[in-house]
């Protein structure tokens, strides 16, 4: 088994900038030509999209209790039989060993195995944090809030392999934890695994249905999957625009609908609507997101014009 990256969310270029990191040239807003990348690639559709996946995870960073009836795989508890022993060769395998034990409810080995892949170690000893929260799983294992936010350090920490499985304990213990299905939904997103982070937001919306946050992320799953071919999905972009909606019909102060509402706008050509959506971002943003508000101010110069 190859050795399991770790994907990383890039935010697109500002409109109209080179991004030197990545070889973009963006073109206006309202042009018909389409950028591609030094290899001709990736059009220029799908790095403006890569500013509503930020925001995805926006959402989950500014509310990390973002709070579902899936049937999850079965998940083995402390009592159950015990997993075989596996000889992990890769990271991939290190990290499939440590959820089985985990799973197992051993966590001294679980620990052990993850602490043998070179990027969790990493992270283990530049975030203690890491380490107060397993603690904290290994001291209360069938505590639901425990897992819950070992699962949460470890998404924040970029380690997503591990963070699944701890959501999954917690939605174990408590198949009614909106929490633990939405932040599952928001690792399974940034690992591009949209079908699953699809089904983990209906899971959330089956139990608590007017959660404005939560038809935000949907929102934002369609959008990602439209974009999925050559040429947009039109009818999952109108998904997509009707769970913005939907989250602003619920909660009409969340700049991040009005944002990649003004993205889907431009992306279709309609420069005014666009414009009046950025325009109602900048009235709600708070700042906490320097890179949204920089792109919001290039997209609404451009527009204006």
């Amino acid at each position: 088994m190859p050795e399991e990256t770790e994907p990383e969310l890039e935010r697109a270029a500002d409109a109209g900038e080179n991004n030197s990191a990545g070889g973009i040239t963006v073109s206006q807003p309202g042009d018909a030509h389409v950028a591609t990348d030094q290899a001709g690639t990736m059009p220029l559709w799908l790095r403006i999209v890569i500013g509503i996946a930020v925001l995805a995870v926006l959402i989950w960073l500014a509310y990390p209790n973002l709070r579902g009836q899936l049937a999850l795989p079965a998940i083995l508890s402390p009592q159950s039989e015990q997993p075989p022993t596996l000889e992990p060769s890769s990271d991939a395998a290190r990290y499939a060993a440590a959820g089985s034990l985990y799973e197992a409810g051993r966590f001294a080995e679980a620990w052990a195995a993850l602490r043998a892949v070179a990027a969790y170690a990493a992270r283990l000893e530049a975030m203690p944090e890491i380490a107060q929260a397993e603690q904290a799983v290994a001291d209360a294992p069938t505590s639901k809030e425990a897992h819950f936010k070992l699962g949460t350090v470890w998404a924040r920490a970029d380690l997503l392999v591990p963070a699944e499985f701890a959501f999954r304990q917690a939605i174990a213990l408590d198949d009614q934890y909106v929490d633990a299905y939405v932040n599952l939904g928001v690792v399974y997103y940034q690992q591009g695994r949209l079908t699953d982070a699809l089904a983990q937001y209906d899971a959330a919306l089956a139990i608590t249905p007017d959660d404005a946050d939560i038809h935000y992320n949907k929102g934002t799953v369609y959008v990602q999957q439209a974009l999925q071919t050559e040429t947009p999905d039109e009818a999952l972009l109108d998904q997509g625009v009707a769970e913005f909606r939907r989250a602003l019909d619920l909660n009409p102060n969340l700049p991040q609908a009005y944002f990649s509402l003004g993205v889907v706008h431009n992306l279709r050509g309609q420069a005014q609507e666009a414009l009046d959506m950025f325009k109602r971002f900048q009235e709600l943003d708070d700042g906490s997101d320097p890179q949204a508000t920089a792109m919001a101010r290039t997209y609404v110069e451009q527009l204006s014009r």
